[in-house]
C-alpha cells in the first residue's frame, strides 16, 4: 500500500482536530520502557518490550492530528508520518462517541479522528464533511 502525494496545493483547512494525548503518548511509553529496562535488567524485558511495541503500534495506527481540506483528509501520525487520503477514496463512518475514516483502497486501515477525549464537535465534523462531499455513514 502506497500513501497517497500530498496534493501541491492544498486549499485552506475547513475543519481541523487534534488530540495532544495521542501525540504525547508513544514518546512516553518508549521512555517508560526505557526506565522500566534500566531499572531491573533481567526481570524488566517482556514488559519493556510491550510498552516498546505499543508504542509502534500507536504511532502507526493513531493520527494525532487531522485536517479536512477540499481535496480529502489530511493525518499526522506521533513520529512525523503523514498521510494523505483522497475525498473519492475514503469513507468516514461517524457514530455518537466516534469519527473512523475508513480508506478504500486498504480495507484494513481505519483511522479514529479523534479531535481530544471527549469529542465535543463530532457534529461540526459531520457538516463540514457533508458540504464538502465526503461519503459519510
Amino acid at each position: 500500500m502506497q500513501d497517497a502525494p500530498l496534493p501541491s496545493r492544498p486549499s485552506a483547512p475547513r475543519y481541523v482536530g487534534a488530540c495532544a494525548l495521542l501525540r504525547a503518548m508513544p514518546p512516553a511509553f518508549l521512555l517508560l520502557a526505557f526506565v522500566t529496562l534500566a531499572s531491573s535488567p533481567v526481570y524488566a524485558a517482556a514488559p519493556a518490550l510491550m510498552l516498546t511495541g505499543c508504542a509502534i503500534c500507536a504511532c502507526q495506527l493513531l493520527p494525532w492530528r487531522f485536517a479536512v481540506v477540499d481535496e480529502g483528509l489530511a493525518l499526522w501520525f506521533p513520529l512525523g508520518r503523514r498521510r494523505f487520503l483522497p475525498k473519492d477514496a475514503v469513507t468516514v463512518r461517524i457514530t455518537l462517541a466516534s469519527a473512523v475514516a475508513h480508506p478504500l483502497t486498504y480495507r484494513r486501515a481505519r483511522y479514529p479522528l479523534t479531535d481530544g477525549l471527549l469529542q465535543k464537535r463530532l457534529p461540526v465534523l459531520r457538516a463540514v464533511l457533508v458540504e464538502h462531499g465526503f461519503e459519510v455513514n
